[in-house]
């Protein structure tokens, strides 16, 4: 079942886990990390935070990285993630990092912390596409037209670590940006047909993708924020969501279907009785999809569907 908000676990409920994990890969050689592959190719260990960071790092590498991602659970809630002795086993391992950032995920920095490494090179998404301000959406992978800078990045670091290989890695990150035009087709598609058609989602998740698609949030985004935080949203906010909902002011919820509360989950049973359309979207890949870019282009041919219908 999908998992609710409880707060943010203290730092040292997490410490004990930490030092099993360093403790089980103190045996490590300084070259297990960019180790041989079976035909004598170099493999370098990447840690990712989250599984779809990961699986795009997979898709750069290939056969040359071996990725380990640190949530991979689809029940998994990102903003209350606890670190395992599994998590730091891998971070002491790894010669290549890649973290959101943004707050998202604040466990890489303590798994981090916990096992410095001068041959290792941490990659935040938040610096690479340079975003700062005032809380800013920290869900960056549903801003596709953006990807292609994370993965001339991953590119680059990969580069680094495998020189031999780094004409792969370069055709293989170009092989992943052209196969990001399906879904760029769809918003496309959406801003073309429904520009400025009002919609709701109970947290921010797929903010970027409505932004780009030219969509409207048509409930307060106060709402939305104190779900995301974990808070009770104020009532005021809620009878204006609610209004929204039975009043048909909006065309479509999207729905975080990874992370609930007895909140989003009444605003979803109003929606359906309402007969407004809903789209359940994720913080993480989940495994019935392919890959990110299906998992992208599923949710963002949903949304058309259901503005059509």
């Amino acid at each position: 079942m999908p998992l609710s908000r409880r707060g943010v676990a203290a730092l040292a409920l997490l410490a004990p886990v930490l030092a099993l994990g360093l403790a089980s890969c103190s045996s490590r050689s300084s070259a297990a990390a960019d180790r041989a592959g079976a035909a004598g190719s170099m493999v370098v260990d990447v840690v990712a935070g989250e599984n779809f960071w990961g699986n795009v790092i997979g898709q750069v590498g290939g056969v040359h990285v071996k990725v380990t991602s640190i949530i991979s659970d689809p029940n998994a809630d990102p903003h209350e993630y606890e670190a395992d002795a599994k998590d730091a086993a891998a971070i002491a391992g790894a010669k290549f990092v890649l973290e959101n950032g943004l707050g998202y995920d604040d466990f890489m920095g303590r798994l981090l912390s916990a096992s410095p490494s001068s041959s290792r090179d941490v990659l935040s998404v938040q610096n690479i596409l340079d975003i700062t301000g005032r809380n800013p959406n920290p869900h960056i992978w549903y801003d596709t037209a953006r990807l292609p800078q994370v993965v001339a990045a991953i590119v680059t670091e990969l580069g680094k670590r495998d020189p031999a290989d780094a004409a792969q890695f370069q055709a293989n990150g170009l092989a992943f940006d052209d196969s990001l035009k399906p879904i760029t087709n769809v918003i496309t598609e959406i801003k073309s047909k429904y520009a400025g058609t009002p919609i709701a989602y109970t947290e921010r998740v797929p903010g970027y993708l409505v932004d780009a698609a030219g969509l409207v949030l048509g409930v307060p985004s106060t709402f939305t924020q104190a779900i995301e935080d974990g808070n009770d949203p104020a009532p005021a906010d809620t009878a204006k969501f609610d209004a929204a909902i039975t009043g048909k002011k909006v065309k479509v919820l999207l729905y975080n279907a990874q992370v609930t509360d007895p909140e989003t989950d009444k605003i979803k049973q109003l929606a359906q009785q309402s007969g407004v359309p809903v789209v359940g979207v994720t913080e993480t890949l989940p495994p019935s999809d392919q890959d990110f870019q299906a998992w992208q282009l599923r949710q963002a041919t949903q949304i058309l569907q259901a503005l059509g219908g």
